[in-house]
């Protein structure tokens, strides 16, 4: 089916839902699937209405894809995805150099008034907010969120977590999925999963140095959700016999995000997209709410949105030399 145009495919999609026919096989089409749903959704109107509706859905989505993948919205040095982490104090940053060497790439007083810190580990960018107004509640709360870290030698910057003052949540061990990996908590409550490869069946050929894991009830339809609302491709899925997800990898833009059934942990992130307005819009049509209105700031134009089970998600273009 993939090899047919989009056109083609969602043609026979819309005339098989319209005969009360079986569509399910567009579902298992990562670029088709978004608009069979909307089909199916709209199936009741009437023909004139439909048509005119789903078209709209399908401009905006092809739209959408344009926008994710606009390697020219992405700052130097940065992918699609970059997690934001928000800490009531300083400390994360050291804790970090201790362990993984980082370097910080940027520092400046952010506008709630606490420090916006930008570090680089490895291959993989992160951000960290220190104090300022939000806090709990606020627009980008303070939580612990869930990391993958690839390391040269998970046994050493285990022992180096630990004496930071790390709490371990497992010992380095030899794990099935083709990794040697440990699990600590910092002392802000954030879980680093680290992991040495050993060998060509570890996930580490499909990552960076960093994704950030996310643990939600619900991890099936959650990535429903990521696929409508931010254009996601869903790349490796194992579930129990029961359907609960146990481990998914999907990747938006040019970054991974890795997924599964726990204890909620929800993060924020930042998305440097082409048209953050169409990737605002399709988020809140998806399910989201919104927690910040699109604006233009001194850094970019950028909005963000909280979906169904707490992870927030800003979009952003940055401000270039050309505009």
């Amino acid at each position: 089916m993939a090899e047919r145009p989009l056109t083609d495919r969602l043609d026979e999609t819309v005339n098989t839902i319209l005969a009360r026919g079986d569509a399910t096989a567009a579902l298992r089409d990562p670029e088709l699937a978004p608009l069979a749903r909307v089909a199916a959704d709209l199936r009741h109107y009437p023909s004139p209405d439909f048509k005119a509706r789903l078209r709209a859905q399908f401009e905006r989505t092809t739209t959408m894809t344009a926008a994710v993948s606009t390697t020219t919205a992405i700052r130097e040095g940065f992918t699609t995805v970059t997690p934001y982490i928000r800490v009531r104090e300083p400390g994360l940053v050291d804790f970090l150099a201790q362990v993984f060497d980082v370097q910080e790439t940027f520092s400046g007083r952010g506008g709630g008034g606490g420090m916006h810190r930008e570090v680089r580990i490895g291959d993989s960018m992160v951000m960290i907010g220190e104090g300022g107004a939000a806090g709990e509640g606020g627009v980008m709360p303070i939580r612990p969120v869930g990391f993958h870290v690839f390391v040269k030698d998970v046994d050493a910057t285990f022992k180096r977590a630990i004496a930071a003052g790390a709490t371990s949540l497992g010992e380095p061990a030899d794990r099935h999925y083709g990794e040697r990996a440990g699990f600590v908590r910092d002392p802000f409550g954030n879980h680093w999963y680290i992991a040495t490869s050993l060998g060509p069946q570890s996930l580490a050929t499909a990552l960076r140095t960093v994704t950030p894991v996310l643990h939600l009830k619900g991890a099936a339809e959650y990535v429903d959700f990521l696929t409508r609302a931010l254009g996601a491709v869903e790349e490796m899925r194992a579930a129990e016999p029961s359907g609960e997800l146990r481990y998914c990898r999907v990747r938006v833009g040019d970054a991974a995000i890795e997924l599964g059934e726990g204890e909620p942990m929800p993060g924020s992130f930042m998305l440097y997209v082409g048209d953050p307005d169409a990737l605002y819009q399709q988020a809140i049509a998806a399910g989201a709410k919104s927690v910040m209105p699109l604006s233009d700031q001194p850094y970019g134009r950028v909005g963000g949105v909280e979906d169904t089970v707490g992870n927030q998600w800003f979009f952003s273009r940055p401000v270039t030399a050309s505009s």
